[in-house]
């Protein structure tokens, strides 16, 4: 079974945060935006991920970029399950994430952003799920040839994007491609040298000129716990925001 059902709205979320920075009640779960995640890890009771996002996008003429940390965990209540479980008080570099309805754990103070000049995750413990703590020492992908992600595709078209040797320090790359409250992605490894989008596959997206399109290469590590495997995963975002979508 996929851990990535749920974990990817959240993940999406982190993204809203980029352009929305607004307080969310305590009650209330992550809404949707029309970008995704995924991550296929049968084997976890729980996943911890630290994000850099690195948004862009043109207004005026004018390129503005918005960098933003975040992170998100989620503890499960068997192996690769998709029902989140309490783990008491979780946080990243002594900063406390939100605990949402589902039991999701979300760090979006935005006012007070988090530094990801060290990662070092910590749980308290509940229930079922043991008392973690993790320091994560193999740094954050990048990927040299965000500033080229194109501001404008075509669905009849299609489009590629090179990666290769602009991508570093990932195990695999997820690029997406979104609009109109859908999307599309592709996952490859950390050495592909490109990813590509057939008129098929961007079909279901349709046209608009507030698309986007992300490249978020990612790392993980794991650690087994009272007999658990638990995933730590440092991510970049790289987000082109106000894409124009055409036929």
């Amino acid at each position: 079974m996929k851990t990535s059902a749920k974990l990817l709205t959240l993940l999406v979320a982190l993204s809203a945060l980029v352009f929305t920075g607004c307080e969310k009640d305590e009650d209330e779960t992550p809404a949707e935006n029309p970008t995704a995640n995924e991550f296929n890890f049968s084997d976890s009771y729980g996943v911890f991920v630290a994000v850099k996002s690195v948004t862009t996008q043109s207004m005026g003429g004018i390129t503005i970029p918005i960098e933003v940390n975040t992170a998100t965990a989620v503890f499960m209540s068997s192996a690769g399950n998709n029902t989140f479980v309490e783990a008491g008080e979780v946080k990243l570099n002594n900063k406390s994430l939100k605990k949402y309805q589902n039991n999701a754990y979300v760090y979006d103070d935005l006012v007070n952003p988090l530094d990801f000049s060290s990662v070092s995750w910590s749980a308290s413990g509940k229930g079922d799920v043991p008392a973690i703590n993790k320091v994560v020492t193999k740094g954050f992908p990048a990927f040299s040839n965000a500033d080229n992600i194109p501001a404008s595709i075509s669905l009849a078209e299609g489009f590629s994007i090179s990666l290769g040797s602009q991508i570093s320090k990932a195990d695999s790359v997820i690029v997406v491609v979104g609009g109109n409250n859908k999307s599309v992605y592709k996952t490859v490894g950390g050495n592909a040298a490109s990813v590509s989008f057939s008129s098929a596959d961007l079909n279901n997206i349709g046209t608009t000129s507030a698309g986007l399109i992300s490249v978020t290469p990612y790392n993980f590590t794991t650690e087994t716990i009272a007999s658990k495997r638990y995933y730590f995963i440092n991510e970049t975002v790289y987000n082109k925001a106000n894409v124009n979508i055409i036929r």
